[in-house]
């Protein structure tokens, strides 16, 4: 532990599992915010689900796209972004995290809290680039995606998919395919 910490051995882990979302199939009803909290937490708390639509509700990607409930009667308009963790191969969370409380699961891959060691000081969150780990007011520890799929499960549109993982960049390089949605819906 103490020469991972250190940075003398670096460990890598790819996760099993990824998500892809079909902006267009999304209706931005948040039952993937609420079932997230409520497998995982217990309780409904759209501050802490795993995967988030409420950021994007309003202005989707950004205000000027013309997209998110906003965008209502706009070409491209009605549509909601569904963020949710990366599981990125060179994650900012683990490396920033003070107390080394992120770690990759051994049997999924997933970049996960271990709540024992988190003290809850948002430097997960801070680190980010997508602002994914959020600090659980209630418990005072840091939750993040642990890849268990019931935003997928859950989502009655079918606008979550929660797919093996694959390096679907390298995929659509090798196909020619400009889009992911098309790679996965195929």
């Amino acid at each position: 532990q103490e020469s991972i910490a250190s940075g003398r051995i670096e460990l890598r882990t790819t996760p099993t599992k990824m998500i892809v979302t079909d902006r267009a199939r999304c209706s931005g009803c948040q039952r993937c915010e609420m079932m997230c909290t409520l497998k995982n937490d217990g309780r409904v708390c759209q501050h802490i689900a795993r995967v988030r639509v409420w950021d994007n509700y309003n202005w989707g990607a950004s205000p000027d796209t013309g997209e998110g409930s906003f965008g209502e009667g706009n070409p491209g308009g009605g549509l909601f972004t569904v963020e949710h963790c990366k599981q990125c191969a060179d994650p900012q969370c683990v490396k920033y995290c003070p107390v080394h409380a992120i770690y990759a699961d051994e049997k999924t891959g997933a970049r996960t809290v271990d709540t024992k060691k988190c003290i809850g000081c948002g430097m997960c969150s801070q680190a980010c680039p997508w602002n994914m780990p959020r600090v659980d007011t209630e418990t005072g520890v840091s939750t993040k995606c642990i890849s268990c799929g019931r935003c997928a499960e859950q989502c009655p549109n079918g606008a979550i998919q929660f797919i093996d993982w694959e390096d679907i960049a390298q995929k659509c390089i090798d196909m020619g395919v400009v889009r992911t949605t098309t790679l996965v819906s195929a």
